[in-house]
């Protein structure tokens, strides 16, 4: 009895060991869903985490709370910004915009703090090696298909041969509730819907898990390299463009075709230089820390010109 009893704890103390060491590979979140629950699942809300997460471990007392930009309409959310509400997004809800400066006289100050990309995803087994928007609007699109390009629906329209001609498409993409979704929409598709037959995922992780599970995937997210069965493709506007993959610096050049600025959101009167926990939490995200995060989280770092330039534009007056 007493030999089994030891076996046994011996087999639960492995198992736990393993378990620790198994779990270790992995980023935990920097801190929990207080100041940034409104993000859910995103991409942007696990960076929002990880921003808030590292910024109070040297502001403990600083209460900081992050937003995100579609939720910028209200009065109470116009009051928020005046108490430590920084919004995170691309752009602010135009009508919104205007009650606002109908209100305060000024509009909400952007700063642009990262570089998002749309990635697409196929299986590393894949041998295609880059697409055009309209090969890309083919496979993604429902009915309109803007750029011309017939409805895609195996590797053989895409231009694969042999065993891959005949293998059908199995497609993945972020939801709607991520900003990404709408942007893919509005520069892939001219405005367009995806296809019904379209899968849809919450995050750009989720994506990438699935399309490394099977050959015939193909999907879009934001740029993630921890997954080693799957790669990123190389892009061109048109076959008369050159293609160019989706690493940093093409990014940061804006050679990339599917690029633009994630913005944080802040009250900041135009004559004035911005002040108090916002201006800390802004110094924290242009910083090397704050930009060093961004890669964990797919998003790349703005160049170091655009985040001395947003600095000047922002504390330029303070003494």
């Amino acid at each position: 009895m007493r030999r089994r009893l030891h076996l046994f704890l011996t087999a639960m103390l492995m198992a736990a060991i393993a378990g620790a060491v198994s779990g270790s590979s992995e980023e935990p979140e920097a801190v929990s869903d207080s100041g940034t629950g409104e993000f859910g699942a995103s991409d942007l809300g696990k960076l929002a985490r990880h921003w808030l997460g590292a910024f109070r471990q040297d502001h403990a007392g600083d209460a900081v709370s992050l937003r995100p930009t579609r939720s910028f309409a209200s009065k109470a959310a116009f009051e928020e910004m005046q108490n430590a509400v920084i919004y995170v997004g691309y752009r602010l809800p135009p009508q919104a915009v205007d009650d606002f400066a109908r209100r305060y006289g000024y509009k909400p100050t952007a700063i642009r703090v990262a570089l998002d990309t749309v990635a697409i995803f196929v299986h590393r087994e894949n041998p295609i090696r880059g697409m055009t928007l309209a090969q890309i609007g083919a496979v993604f699109s429902g009915e309109s298909r803007c750029r011309g390009a017939q409805h895609a629906a195996t590797w053989g329209a895409l231009g694969l041969a042999g065993v891959w001609q005949a293998r059908p498409l199995q497609v993945f993409a972020i939801g709607p509730a991520d900003d990404l979704h709408d942007y893919f929409r509005q520069q892939v598709l001219c405005g367009g819907g995806l296809g019904e037959f379209v899968r849809m995922h919450p995050n750009s992780a989720a994506v990438a898990r699935a399309v490394s599970e099977s050959l015939n995937a193909i999907g879009f997210g934001r740029s993630v390299s921890t997954i080693s069965s799957m790669k990123a493709l190389s892009l061109a506007v048109d076959t008369n463009m050159p293609f160019v993959a989706p690493s940093e610096r093409p990014v940061v050049d804006g050679a990339y075709p599917l690029t633009r600025f994630l913005h944080i959101y802040v009250q900041k009167r135009p004559d004035r230089p911005l002040t108090g926990r916002q201006a800390d939490f802004v110094r924290f995200v242009l910083s090397p820390g704050g930009q060093a995060i961004l890669g964990r989280n797919g998003f790349i770092p703005v160049s170091r010109d655009v985040a001395r330039m947003e600095q000047s534009l922002i504390f330029a007056d303070q003494p």
